[in-house]
């Protein structure tokens, strides 16, 4: 049986910005850590992904703090993450 890695949205408004917590941060080495125990193969990941309208959407009208909004600062993967992300590519968006 195969073992997937399923890194999910390791995005740095996530993380230490817009909806980031201390928490979110604390496991930052622990996720890059668990990425390169896996074979390249096996793992994907996700990116949460919004546009500039986001306030305009559904979700922003429940949840009104822009994040993820794409090419920005805070939709990009968090840097050591993103390092260890070079062995694979990102093959989803959200």
């Amino acid at each position: 049986m195969r073992k997937i890695l399923i890194v999910i949205d390791m995005q740095n408004d996530f993380i230490d910005a817009a909806l980031g917590t201390k928490e979110a941060l604390s496991i930052v080495d622990v996720v890059k850590k668990k990425i390169l125990s896996y074979p390249t193969a096996n793992i994907i990941a996700t990116m949460d992904t919004h546009f500039e309208n986001y306030m305009e959407t559904q979700e922003g009208k429940y949840l009104p703090v822009p994040h993820c909004i794409k090419e920005s600062d805070g939709w990009k993967i968090r840097p050591e993450i993103a390092r260890s992300e070079e062995r694979f590519s990102r093959n989803a968006e959200t």
